[in-house]
């Protein structure tokens, strides 16, 4: 076999078994950004550890705390969100709530909720960061320590013919082939969120005491090919290839 039928095969297993992310939004400072006066743009120093360079901080309360205009409504049926949050100062309290929402601020969340909200059955002893497509509970993994970087990784689908997100899926430091695969998620929410499609996004801080700081680096949003989809193109690929190796001979 030819470089570029191979080449258009590892393409095509890559496209049949794993995660294609199409980029619709990568973040890693502030330009972009609407903020109040309960978020800033701030440089991250050497004791931010994984946090470096430009990132947002929180410090006050605000349904609309720091909000963006996507440059396109997404509708696919699959998107990616991820970042890296970290509490940085002060003390984690029961629903002390930092959201990223995605259409509305009721709409899908994910982010910091304090200790479960204080509900009586969770996953995990005290578990700080959640999911949701709507209301205003979730699904919860991981009790966090102050000064420490979490990366948050989302899977918001509409599964079972919805034409609604219905299905938040988080996963917590993930390894590469859980990204990859978008397998063994430490938590996952479902309900119909009524929301169909998004233009906006925007972080919502409630809670927050005096001398808590959250702060939020390198957001990404991406859309995720269907498998059958994403398959498909790999053939196209594959066959193109092919062609193209006959007509050289």
């Amino acid at each position: 076999m030819s470089f570029a039928p191979k080449l258009a095969l590892a393409a095509l297993i890559s496209f049949g078994g794993a995660a294609q992310a199409l980029p619709v939004l990568a973040s890693s400072d502030a330009n972009g950004w609407a903020l109040s006066s309960s978020a800033s743009a701030v440089t991250a120093s050497a004791a931010d550890g994984a946090i470096t360079g430009e990132a947002l901080r929180f410090t006050g309360n605000s349904d609309s705390a720091a909000t963006r205009q996507l440059g396109q409504a997404v509708s696919a049926s699959r998107v990616v969100v991820q970042f890296d949050l970290q509490f940085d100062t002060g003390s984690v309290d029961t629903n002390d709530f930092l959201g990223l929402w995605l259409g509305s601020s009721t709409g899908p969340n994910i982010g910091l909720k304090g200790n479960c909200d204080g509900a009586a059955a969770c996953n995990g002893n005290g578990a700080d960061l959640f999911v949701r497509t709507t209301g205003t509970s979730g699904s919860f993994s991981t009790p966090i320590v102050v000064g420490q970087t979490y990366h948050l990784f989302g899977l918001l689908e509409k599964v079972n013919g919805s034409v609604n997100y219905n299905r938040y899926s988080l996963w917590v430091n993930p390894t590469g082939a859980e990204m990859a695969g978008l397998t063994g998620a430490d938590a996952v929410f479902s309900d119909n969120s009524g929301i169909s499609s998004f233009s906006t996004i925007g972080f919502r801080s409630v809670n927050l005491d005096a001398g808590d700081a959250v702060l939020v680096d390198n957001l990404s949003i991406s859309t995720v090919p269907e498998p059958a989809t994403a398959a498909l193109a790999g053939l196209a690929l594959f066959g193109v290839a092919v062609a193209s190796r006959r007509r050289a001979r």
